[in-house]
Parts: C-alpha cells; sequence; structure tokens
C-alpha cells in the first residue's frame, strides 16, 4: 500500500468528493459507526457531512478512498491479498 507521505500530494477535488459520499453511501451501513483514527466514532451520516464540509476530518476519509481506489486500480491491492495467502 502507499506510504503516509503519499496522501499529502492528494488535491481534492469536487469529483473526488463526489464518488466518496457516494462509496460511502452505497457501502456503508446506516447503522455501523467507524473509528477513524482519533477522531472517535462516528456515523455514516457524519462521516458523508465532513466530506461535504472539506474538513480535516473530511479531508482525510477522501484521501483514504483515493489512496484505495489508486491501489485497487494498479493491482497493488490484488498482489497484497495474493501475498498474504
Amino acid at each position: 500500500m502507499e506510504n503516509k507521505k503519499d496522501s499529502k500530494n492528494i488535491e481534492i477535488n469536487k469529483r473526488m468528493k463526489e464518488l466518496v459520499i457516494a462509496r460511502i453511501d452505497a457501502q456503508v451501513p446506516s447503522n455501523l459507526r467507524l473509528a477513524i483514527g482519533s477522531y472517535g466514532g462516528m456515523s455514516k451520516e457524519e462521516m458523508i457531512e465532513h466530506v461535504k464540509k472539506g474538513d480535516e476530518i473530511g479531508s482525510q476519509i477522501v484521501k483514504r478512498h483515493m489512496l484505495f481506489l489508486r491501489s485497487l486500480a494498479s493491482g497493488e491491492f490484488t498482489r497484497a491479498l495474493a501475498s498474504a495467502e
């Protein structure tokens, strides 16, 4: 997976926010609370609100999603899964 320094180079735009909001809306159950680093637990709706606001938490959520999508597209994620078997 990509390292922490790579996430600092991601410039967040409106389309990225829309993509991440759609992913969260489609993949995160409404009754689930996720812990995001030192920010604590938050609901699906709270995550979406942070992404919409573009605050620090929202930026971190977008960056993590984008790093994950890049690792999927590059095949890095699949290689990591295959090596774990």
